[in-house]
């Protein structure tokens, strides 16, 4: 979708970016993040030649920006900054139409869109349509902005700190709505901001920079589990993990080889495996290792030891995937009055089994890394 290829950038005789390389995805949102002056903004502006490379070359869909109008090149990307940018002397209604008519689109359908637009930020149209921006707050002017933006129809909405200067709560809830914008309507967004906490938040991937290079290029959980080096993990904060949990996933949390046994093995072999294996329960599978049922010591240890396991095993047992995250994985266990919780695929293949064991495992390990750290 957006590729930065071999892009330099001087500014008298000082390089700002250097060798820049980089693929971003249709769809995803990414989110560039470094100290001041390590070049995110600098490079948001060479999308829609608000500024010039020095040398190498940027492609969107393919294409060679450098050779497009770059007037015709803005209007079909969206750009939303700090200070929203909105005309003073037009209503809401003008402000979010103006590219569009520029563009030539459908009276009628402007319109809907407008007012789809204004629904999805949060706003009514009824009452914001024709109210001037001095009429808003912070908030709703920046509402406005994000609208704006996504009425171009363009698939590459910029966005430089646009919500820096809004107070924490309108901060949040306008994250919010942006994340769930970005999933709906499927735009590819990049995002310039300087607080890690938003860019865990709202992004697909994360792209740190340092002096106009890439430190690291990866998901907010890998980033987070996996700093690729010191630098990175100073940035983020040593404890970033221990107070985003959400991060973690089943798969990070769960036993990798979990004791299991096939349904036709009887009850006296079903508790020579528990014995083996020093537990209490075995996870029953198939021959494709799918997760069929559960069979506890407790439930057994009475019966026919030539019973199968598949005549007395219990079937409806709760599971989650590799990629429910810690958060979700408590509360099932705890409404549930449960202590352990199987984990499977997409296809049902038993993958692991999370305990409050394994969970106090992880989460030990955390607090001894933070304790060496500090």
């Amino acid at each position: 979708m957006i590729r930065f290829e071999n892009i330099t950038k001087q500014y008298n005789q000082k390089t700002v970016i250097r060798d820049f390389n980089l693929d971003i995805e249709e769809g995803q949102l990414v989110v560039f993040i470094g100290p001041s002056g390590c070049g995110k903004t600098t490079l948001l502006k060479m999308i829609n030649r608000l500024l010039e490379p020095t040398s190498g070359k940027i492609y969107v869909n393919e294409k060679d920006i450098s050779k497009q109008d770059p007037i015709e090149l803005r209007r079909n990307i969206g750009y939303v900054i700090q200070s929203t940018g909105l005309f003073p002397h037009m209503t809401i209604k003008e402000n979010l139409e103006l590219i569009p008519k520029l563009k030539g689109e459908d009276s009628d359908s402007i319109k809907r869109k407008t007012n789809d637009l204004l629904e999805l930020v949060g706003l009514a149209p009824d009452e914001y349509l024709y109210r001037y921006p001095s009429e808003l707050s912070g908030g709703q002017k920046q509402r406005i902005g994000v609208a704006r933006a996504f009425s171009t129809d363009s698939d590459i909405i910029l966005m430089d700190e646009p919500f820096s200067a809004l107070d924490p709560v309108t901060r949040n809830s306008l994250q919010d709505e942006l994340f769930s914008m970005q999933k709906e309507l499927n735009k590819t967004i990049v995002f310039v901001t300087h607080d890690m906490d938003e860019a865990i938040k709202i992004a697909d991937k994360i792209c740190l920079l340092n002096e106009g290079h890439i430190i690291q290029y990866d998901t907010p959980d890998q980033i987070l589990k996996n700093p690729a080096s010191e630098y990175v993990e100073e940035f983020i904060g040593k404890r970033r993990v221990w107070n985003n949990p959400e991060v973690l996933k089943a798969k990070d949390i769960m036993i990798s080889d979990p004791a299991k046994v096939s349904p036709r093995r009887n009850v006296f072999q079903a508790i020579e495996i528990m014995k083996e294996n020093k537990v209490d329960s075995l996870l029953v599978t198939d021959k494709q290792q799918s997760l069929i049922g559960l069979v506890t010591l407790k439930s057994i240890q009475l019966q026919n030891r030539a019973t199968t396991v598949g005549e007395i095993m219990e079937k409806n047992i709760l599971s989650v995937t590799e990629d429910e995250n810690l958060i979700t994985v408590l509360q099932i266990m705890n409404e549930n009055k449960i202590g352990y919780l199987p984990v499977v695929s997409e296809k049902n293949q038993l993958t692991g089994l999370i305990t409050r064991s394994s969970i106090l495992s992880v989460l030990s390990g955390q607090l001894l890394d933070l304790e060496v750290a500090f």
